[in-house]
């Protein structure tokens, strides 16, 4: 197992050291079944080669950087913290092999999505392969007697996120009508998985009692992001089934997209007001990554007002 130094919580923000052994841990995590006694096959399976592809295309590790920058402020060892964070991304990406089959995309990060490089029969053992090599990486935090309290609410997010995606997936009109129903969608499918590294390091390091404040935390940011990234793609998503804040608004009241498009705005600073006070609350500055996103996002929101 590698060893990792101790940093400060300033330096992590900005480090990629450790980003870096998580990035070797997903890659080691999806070839396990290909090594020492556990070896079924000769060479890797198309699942692995397609995770491998799917991990190498890049992305900002938010989830990743969410989970050091939380654990590293509450004292985790550093295994600890990289064990989180390499579960969580795990699970982001396994969401996002399985989002982009179902909703058929063609590309993500400028490359080929899974089920197009692969197919769609990969694409979805590529999903579960990601999803199943989370597990395995949470098993290595060092505090074993833990273990399964946060196995159960790893599960307990993922099931968040299923039943967003499948509420999203569901055509009617009353979704498409609806902000709450839209915030709802927003908080399960974006807002877990953005809550789970901080509720995973609050729990392991036993202050887990501040998780339903990261939580809501959490929700309201993935809220505001969701809005924002809509005002963005409300030409692409218009004529689809995709679900964009300002189209729900124009459809619930009846207003011109411009103004719908004003009130998409101020709804989205209000969640990302609420994300940033709640960061804020959180103990030994372990929501100070969050808080920042969210400022940043709110200042950009404010330029294009």
């Amino acid at each position: 197992m590698t060893t990792i130094a101790r940093e400060s919580l300033d330096s992590i923000l900005h480090d990629e050291s450790l980003i870096g052994v998580v990035e070797d841990r997903m890659a080691a995590l999806v070839h396990v079944i290909h090594t020492g006694s556990e070896k079924l096959l000769e060479g890797p399976s198309e699942p692995t080669r397609a995770a491998s592809y799917h991990l190498s295309s890049g992305g900002r590790r938010v989830r990743a950087r969410l989970a050091l920058s939380a654990g590293m402020a509450l004292g985790l060892p550093p295994e600890d913290s990289v064990a989180i964070a390499s579960c969580v991304e795990l699970i982001h990406n396994a969401s996002l092999v399985h989002d982009d089959l179902q909703d058929r995309e063609s590309s993500r990060r400028g490359v080929e999505t899974v089920h197009i490089a692969y197919g769609d029969d990969v694409a979805l053992c590529t999903g579960d392969l990601l999803l199943s090599s989370s597990f395995a990486a949470l098993a290595r935090f060092t505090d074993t007697r833990l273990l399964p309290e946060l196995f159960a609410l790893v599960h307990s997010r993922i099931a968040l996120v299923i039943g967003g995606q499948c509420t999203r997936l569901i055509p009617t009109g009353d979704v498409l009508r609806d902000m709450d129903a839209y915030e709802s969608i927003a908080a399960t499918k974006s807002g877990a998985l953005l809550s789970l590294p901080l509720e995973l390091a609050l729990t392991g390091s036993a202050k887990g009692m501040w998780s339903s404040d990261a939580r809501l935390a959490a929700n309201h940011f993935a809220i505001g992001y969701q809005i924002a990234d809509d005002l963005e793609d409300v030409e692409q998503d218009r004529g689809s089934l995709s679900v964009n804040a300002l189209l729900v608004l124009t459809a619930a009241i009846g207003c011109s997209e411009h103004e719908a498009a004003h009130r998409a705005r101020q709804h989205a600073l209000e969640h990302l007001r609420k994300s940033i006070e709640l960061a804020r609350s959180l103990p030994n500055q372990s929501g100070s990554l969050l808080r920042e996103l969210a400022l940043d996002l709110s200042h950009r929101l404010e330029a294009t007002h």
